[in-house]
């Protein structure tokens, strides 16, 4: 019997989904296509999740398969996960909703980070994305909001601005830099993510062949979505393999439990089909990180190659 490697103590990243609602049709998601219900995570599962991450050295970060800024409670959430000790806590959100009282809310909250995704620089780039007819409001909402920030002296959150790695984003991705450039902190940045394919459910382009390793996220990460459905990673975006619910049980209770470790033997084992979701997965090509990229450093260093092959 191959020898399993012991997890952390407990997951490095705790995503939270506070609600799967969503206000946009975004051709890179599959929420359109669940079959679990909708809803919006109730105060006393967020209190557990935070209090219990609030023990650990963990990043708490407040997404999955939803817009949070819809959830009416979120600013709530945030600030009760820092007053309970909760090390860093993250938001992504489309920015549709970032305006008005919210934004200096955020701000006071103690929200270490924010995620801006905008995934196009232009409108019918953004429509195509997105499905809907969002771009100049949201491109006005992030701007306002970074120049808020900057008017109250504030380096937190730090904010990213978001583009899904496309074929049309790499085309133009110094532009994209160059006009965000100018509305940035000394700690904010431009971002770009790898598409995922959700088992499938979302057409990406073909991934190269490789040797599958054990995957990344069986030991650094749990998403517990908004009925309070505790599952393995991301790519369980259905949560058709759920390790329990909060309230039942904890997260400490899963995360060494007897299931985690049969499915975590299963992959040492190259096992993958003895763990339902995994045996049509290629996300794990994205476990370990490498498909987020700071853009505004890459496109410096590629200039400053340039420069240099030049002189």
């Amino acid at each position: 019997m191959t020898a399993v490697p012991s997890p952390p103590d407990f997951p490095r990243r705790v995503n939270v989904e506070p609600t799967n609602h969503c206000n946009q049709r975004c051709r890179l998601c599959p929420r359109l296509d669940f079959s679990r219900p909708l809803g919006f995570m109730e105060p006393s599962v967020f209190e557990r999740v935070a209090r219990e991450c609030a023990s650990h050295e963990t990043r708490l970060w407040l997404h999955f398969l939803g817009e949070p800024l819809l959830h009416r409670g979120l600013v709530d959430m945030v600030a009760l996960a820092k007053k309970v000790g909760v090390a860093e806590v993250g938001l992504s959100t489309n920015a549709v909703s970032l305006r008005g009282p919210v934004v200096d809310a955020l701000m006071d909250s103690g929200l270490d980070r924010l995620e801006c995704s905008l995934d196009a620089g232009d409108r019918e780039g953004y429509r195509a994305m997105r499905g809907r007819d969002h771009f100049e409001r949201v491109e006005r909402n992030v701007r306002a909001f970074l120049e808020r920030k900057r008017a109250r002296g504030l380096e937190r959150p730090v904010t990213s601005i978001q583009f899904m790695r496309t074929p049309e984003v790499e085309a133009r991705l110094g532009a994209l830099v160059d006009a965000w450039r100018p509305f940035l902190g000394p700690r904010d940045f431009v971002m770009t993510i790898a598409p995922a394919s959700f088992l499938g459910a979302v057409a990406t382009a073909p991934a190269e062949r490789a040797e599958r390793p054990p995957c990344g996220w069986l030991d650094s990460a749990l998403m517990v979505l908004q009925d309070g459905s505790v599952t393995m990673c991301g790519a369980d975006w259905d949560a058709t393999a759920p390790l329990g619910r909060v309230g039942e049980t904890t997260l400490h209770e899963i995360w060494h439990g007897e299931e985690m470790a049969r499915r975590r033997r299963a992959h040492a084992e190259a096992r993958f089909a003895d763990v339902g979701p995994c045996a049509r997965c290629d996300d794990w090509r994205l476990a370990d990180g490498h498909g987020y990229v700071n853009a505004l450093e890459e496109v410096d260093a590629a200039r400053a190659t340039q420069r240099g092959a030049a002189g």
